[in-house]
């Protein structure tokens, strides 16, 4: 038979200060049944108590107002479980100094909404990092970067820049189908040889085509 709170309330022993107990379970509007020897007492977590009480904690609990007692403090808990910190409403991290998250195995953000990040100076130092988002918009001024390998995988690739410039030792690329350059003025030139191959190739200009080379053989 479920006890009622009127039951609850004409159950709990008269004390006063502080005492210890277990939870025993957990009732609605956020109240805890707690066991005081043979007594039990409906309590609520006090708001400096951050960290959430779960069934089987041994906690403190506050009887300075016999009406309204208060769970203080999870003293222990007998089994390993993860512990969960539960705020009403926003919570904010303020030091004068640094704040630092160390986590022996893993360290995750989330958001329903958004994840914001405010700062002069941002540092990530980790072995390995997975990013799986569905959009994102970088706005930088300037961007360096030193990286082993890049490798990139799509489907489109724009790039919108007033200058380019690429030194590299070697480069390759391949076009399938169609390669489009449209440009006001176009120069290549080669240290070695140049060569231009394709089952039927046309050279055309406008107004002069010129070949100027000590050797030229044709055919």
């Amino acid at each position: 038979m479920k006890s009622t709170f009127a039951d609850l309330r004409t159950s709990q022993p008269e004390l006063s200060g502080e005492t210890l107990g277990t939870i025993r379970s957990r009732l609605r509007d956020d109240r805890l049944l707690v066991s005081c020897g043979d007594a039990r007492l409906t309590c609520r977590r006090a708001h400096s108590c951050l960290l959430e009480p779960e069934i089987g904690d041994r906690v403190l609990i506050s009887r300075v107002d016999p009406q309204h007692p208060y769970v203080l403090a999870i003293l222990e808990r007998p089994y390993a479980s993860a512990a969960r910190i539960h705020i009403d409403g926003d919570l904010t991290f303020e030091s004068n100094g640094t704040v630092r998250f160390n986590a022996a195995q893993g360290i995750h953000l989330h958001g329903e909404n958004e994840v914001k990040v405010h700062g002069n100076h941002l540092e990530l130092n980790v072995d390995e990092a997975d990013l799986i988002v569905k959009k994102t918009s970088l706005h930088c001024v300037e961007l360096q970067g030193w990286i082993g390998a890049l490798r990139l995988i799509g489907k489109t690739l724009e790039t919108v820049v007033e200058r380019v410039v690429q030194i590299s030792k070697a480069s390759f690329r391949t076009v399938e189908t169609v390669d489009h350059v449209r440009s006001a003025h176009l120069d290549y030139a080669a240290s070695a040889s140049v060569r231009l191959h394709g089952k039927h190739a046309l050279l055309t200009a406008e107004r002069l085509s010129k070949i100027d080379a000590q050797h030229i053989h044709l055919g």
